[in-house]
C-alpha cells in the first residue's frame, strides 16, 4: 500500500513536470488560450431588451433582422443595427471576439456611415416612432460594443399625433383590413389639406418640428420629412410595407400595394407646391417618377434595392 503511494507520488510529480515544461515552451500559445478563455466565459451575457410596439415585420431587400449578436462579419454587424434601431431599444450590448479579427473596425466604419450611408439609411426603413435623432457607438475596451439610440419623437409626441391619425381612421371608418386604392388616396389627401410646406425654413443641421409628423399634423406646417413621416405612419397604422425614400435633395415615400412597390410623394402633390395638381406623385412607378421630375427625385436604386 505503501509503495503504491510512492509510485503514485512519483507519477504525479512526472505529469506536473511535464505540464510545466509544456507550458514554458509554449507560453504564447497556453496564454493565449487561456485569454481567449477567460473573455468567452468572463463575458456578460448578450441581454435582448422588449420589442417597441412599433417594431416592424415588413420583409424588405435592403435590410434584415437577426437574432444572433455574436457578429462574423461586417453584414452581421449591420443587421444588428438594424435590429436594434427596427426594434425601438433604446440601449443594446454586443461583443467582438477573436475569431472575427476586423470586428471593431467594421463597427468603426458603419459608424462613421451615420450623416451620409448605412445608418441614414436603416432610419428611413423603421417606424417614424422608433427612429433617431442620434445613433451613438461606444467601443469599450476594443471588444464591447455599446449602441445608444436618441429617439427622434417623445412619448407625448407620439400619443399626440396617435390621437389624430386614430380619430381621422376611425371617422373615415379606413381598417387594416381590405385597404383600397382610395383608402390611401383619402389619406394622402388629408395630409396635403392639413399641411403647408415650410418655405419660412432655414437650413441647418438642427432638426425642428418641421422635418417630423408633428410639423405636418399638429403645426400643420413641414418639409418633405415631415410629410413622409406623417405618410408612413398613416402606413403602419393599415400594416401596409412601407420605407422612406431620400435623394440628396428630398424625401418620399414608397409603399408596397397589389403585390408591387410604388412611390408617392404628398409634398409635391401639395397644391402649393404642385401647381393645384394633388395626383401627379401619387402610386407611381420609379419610370413614371423619373419622367415627372429626374433632379429631385434621382435616388439610388443601390441602396433602396425594392426598386433595383
Amino acid at each position: 500500500m505503501k509503495r503504491t503511494r510512492v509510485l503514485s507520488s512519483i507519477l504525479l510529480l512526472l505529469i506536473s513536470a511535464f505540464l510545466f515544461y509544456y507550458v514554458i515552451q509554449n507560453y504564447e500559445q497556453v496564454s493565449t488560450t487561456i485569454v481567449k478563455v477567460i473573455k468567452k466565459y468572463g463575458r456578460k451575457a448578450v441581454v435582448i431588451p422588449e420589442n417597441s410596439v412599433y417594431h416592424r415585420t415588413y420583409l424588405f431587400d435592403t435590410v434584415s433582422e437577426t437574432d444572433d449578436f455574436d457578429p462574423k462579419n461586417i453584414e452581421d454587424i449591420k443587421k444588428i443595427y438594424y435590429t436594434v434601431l427596427n426594434n425601438g431599444w433604446e440601449s443594446f450590448r454586443f461583443y467582438c471576439n477573436d475569431d472575427y479579427p476586423n470586428c471593431v473596425n467594421d463597427v468603426k466604419q458603419i459608424a462613421n456611415s451615420q450623416f451620409n450611408e448605412y445608418i441614414s439609411t436603416i432610419n428611413n426603413y423603421v417606424s417614424p416612432y422608433n427612429s433617431y435623432r442620434r445613433y451613438n457607438t461606444t467601443i469599450i475596451d476594443g471588444e464591447e460594443i455599446l449602441l445608444t439610440v436618441e429617439k427622434l419623437y417623445t412619448e407625448e409626441e407620439i400619443e399626440q399625433l396617435n390621437n389624430i391619425i386614430d380619430k381621422y381612421l376611425r371617422e373615415k371608418k379606413i381598417t387594416a383590413q381590405n385597404v383600397t386604392k382610395d383608402d390611401i388616396k383619402k389619406i394622402h389627401d388629408y395630409i396635403i389639406k392639413r399641411t403647408t410646406y415650410d418655405e419660412e425654413y432655414e437650413q441647418s443641421n438642427e432638426i425642428t418640428e418641421s422635418n417630423k409628423a408633428t410639423g405636418a399634423l399638429i403645426n400643420r406646417k413641414a418639409l418633405c420629412s415631415g410629410y413622409s413621416d406623417a405618410f408612413a405612419i398613416f402606413m403602419d397604422k393599415l400594416n401596409i410595407p412601407n420605407f422612406e425614400v431620400t435623394s440628396e435633395e428630398h424625401e418620399w415615400n414608397a409603399i408596397y400595394f397589389n403585390n408591387k412597390w410604388y412611390h408617392i410623394d404628398t409634398t409635391w402633390d401639395d397644391d402649393e407646391t404642385n401647381m393645384l395638381n394633388t395626383s401627379n406623385f401619387f402610386l407611381i412607378s420609379t419610370k413614371e417618377l423619373l419622367l415627372k421630375d429626374k433632379k429631385e427625385h434621382n435616388f439610388d436604386k443601390n441602396i433602396f434595392l425594392e426598386f433595383k
